[in-house]
């Protein structure tokens, strides 16, 4: 018995603790964890044979927009610049690295300068055959209008001009990006073309536009909500002359608006109104390019220069009021086509020379029925109506 008793105090201590399967606790424990480390491996290893190298930065891409994920468009790399050589731990293995992708202008770079040639050539091959020089003389076109040969390209991009100022806003500032194989590209252009040839100015215009050559008069974009990113049948806005006195007005609602106050049903533009605006300048002879305009009115405003010959091709117009500004020169003989006109006011300007037998064959054999203009007999002569 005492034999016994000397063993056991002789024998060492479980350096684990106390028990008897303190050993065989730590065994399992590491035969656990081995167990747990090879089924992360072999999971890995299906994953990489099942999804080839080349395609995993595709896949990666794609769930950045179908899966919710961030894309590479969102997603900026962070690079090591510490000089250290360690790696970020948050990036992707080197077997995922992008595969070089192929230089391409238009898809590549987005905003680089080739773009913006090559849509300025697609605008310019559109606009250029409907260009039209001033008919009157004026400070800005006259580099053009006393060149032997003129090019309507070089008018287009020189933002001194009018015509400049509109090309310049399609292709550079307008929000929709027309194309020149668009529709409505012509309509675009001219509806800008009258903002800017009659003394517009626009908030996101250069600071070189604001310095108008006109001394008095002029508008802003956002008295007619043009120049906005909408289409241009919605570059309208009730004045507020008329939204006061609209419970007093017997006039319809769409009298009480300016700008693009009508469009039909293919969005062209059918009625033009921007009577009371303090407009200075000219009306363009691109205007005949609203081929389904009916009715056109710029009355009280300070327009001047002749009147434009291309109102002979406008076949659909209804309504013309031109009274109250400053045009002068002889009235075109132009009318004889359109059939449909039915009211024209011509007063208060500085016409000279005959009426054009035109509008009184429309007065007798057409649809004119009111036709105003200022017949004293000097300088305006009105024998043939």
């Amino acid at each position: 018995m005492q034999s016994l008793n000397i063993e056991k105090q002789e024998r060492p201590k479980n350096p684990y603790g106390p028990g008897r399967h303190s050993h065989d606790s730590s065994s399992s424990s590491i035969k656990m964890y081995f167990v747990i480390c090879l089924a992360l491996f072999t999971m890995m290893g299906i994953i990489k044979m099942a999804l080839p190298v080349d395609d995993i930065n595709d896949e990666w891409s794609k769930k950045g927009d179908a899966s919710g994920g961030w894309g590479s468009e969102h997603n900026h790399p962070v690079n090591d610049n510490t000089g250290s050589g360690s790696v970020n731990p948050y990036s992707p293995p080197k077997q995922y690295s992008p595969p070089v992708q192929t230089y391409h202008p238009l898809k590549s770079q987005p905003n680089s300068n080739m773009e913006k040639e090559f849509r300025g050539d697609d605008l310019v091959n559109a606009l250029a055959p409907i260009v039209a020089l001033p008919a009157q003389p004026r400070s800005e076109y006259k580099m053009y209008q006393e060149a032997a040969n003129f090019v309507p390209e070089d008018l287009l991009y020189d933002t001194n001009t009018p015509h400049g100022k509109a090309f310049d806003f399609i292709l550079n500032r307008d929000k929709r990006k027309l194309s020149g194989d668009d529709k409505h590209l012509f309509q675009r252009f001219v509806l800008t073309l009258v903002f800017y040839a009659m003394g517009g100015t626009d908030e996101n215009d250069p600071k070189e536009y604001h310095t108008s050559s006109y001394a008095r008069g002029g508008w802003e974009s956002d008295s007619v909500h043009f120049l906005t990113g909408l289409h241009e049948c919605h570059w309208v806005k009730k004045s507020l002359e008329d939204h006061f006195w609209g419970i007093l007005s017997i006039e319809s609602e769409s009298d009480q608006r300016v700008g693009v106050t009508k469009c039909n049903n293919d969005m062209e533009v059918t009625e033009l109104r921007l009577a009371d605006l303090n407009l200075v300048g000219f009306l363009p002879e691109e205007i005949k390019w609203l081929s389904a305009l009916e009715s056109l009115d710029m009355q009280n405003n300070h327009l001047a220069g002749p009147v434009p010959s291309a109102l002979g091709d406008l076949d659909e117009l209804r309504y013309l009021s031109l009274d109250g500004n400053n045009f002068s020169g002889s009235i075109p003989d132009v009318f004889t086509a359109l059939t449909n006109l039915e009211r024209v006011y011509l007063n208060f300007n500085e016409f000279n020379g005959d009426m054009p037998s035109s509008l009184c064959y429309l007065r007798e054999e057409g649809a004119l029925e009111d036709l105003w203009s200022d017949c004293g007999g000097d300088p305006l002569k009105c024998t043939g109506c």
